[in-house]
């Protein structure tokens, strides 16, 4: 079983690199996946529309997408990226994720309620990063770190709060979905709950201590709610297509 990690807006792959030492890949193989391939590459423009970042996605890892069974995990943003590739997954007849983690996202349909921060003045947009978390003090306060990440961030989360669903497509999809979400995170709890609308198989919540980057304190409860959920889905042999 393959495990893709997709992260949150402005977030690299590393952060879960950890994921991968702890891990045993004979159990679980972690596939921490970049969103953004053009931080790599000053003669590309960073991407501003989420689905033109999901089409990028889409196209690098469906190379990958073989007989093995394979699960998505996504946090926040890597949430949504997810669900969406899912969807783009069913419309295009292609082999579907046995499992979707949402972590830390809010349903589809909830994200017109996102203040447009990326238009914020630098200085404005440095502490509205600073007030949500996940970027370290040490990155907002390096002025040669931040010119090199402050960009993507910024694209990212330009994609996130001007997506707009496309209700063309089927809004359920026949995979289950565990969702995790933060205690005392913002995100209203109705806009958590209501995934149930969008999974047309089983879905559970679970509540985690924390804000919305949960995720760098709850390592070790999250890796067992994921492996736990995978064991019981290969014993009864849940189909990764359909």
């Amino acid at each position: 079983m393959k495990l893709y990690c997709f992260p949150y807006a402005g977030g690299l792959p590393s952060i879960y690199y950890g994921w991968k030492r702890v891990v045993s890949p004979a159990l679980l193989e972690m596939v921490p996946f970049e969103v953004r391939t053009s931080l790599h590459s000053d003669s590309v423009v960073l991407a501003t529309s989420f689905y033109e970042v999901l089409e990028d996605v889409y196209n690098r890892i469906i190379p990958e997408l073989g007989e093995e069974p394979f699960a998505f995990y996504g946090h926040s943003m890597g949430g949504l990226i997810a669900y969406e590739l899912t969807r783009k997954l069913l419309q295009n007849g292609k082999p579907l994720p046995q499992h979707l983690f949402l972590s830390a996202s809010r349903v589809p349909h909830a994200y017109h309620k996102l203040v447009k921060t990326y238009k914020l003045p630098h200085d404005e947009f440095i502490e509205s990063l600073r007030t949500l978390g996940g970027t370290p003090d040490e990155v907002l306060d390096n002025h040669e770190i931040l010119e090199v990440f402050l960009p993507m961030i910024r694209a990212d989360f330009q994609a996130v709060q001007t997506y707009e669903m496309n209700h063309e497509l089927p809004q359920q999809i026949p995979v289950n979905m565990t969702v995790l979400f933060g205690k005392e995170d913002s995100i209203e709890i109705q806009d958590i709950v209501a995934w149930r609308d969008y999974c047309g198989r089983e879905c559970k919540f679970y509540p985690m201590p924390g804000g919305h980057f949960f995720i760098h304190q709850q390592m070790n409860t999250i890796l067992v709610i994921i492996q736990d959920t995978l064991k019981v889905e290969q014993a009864v042999a849940i189909r990764a297509q359909f």
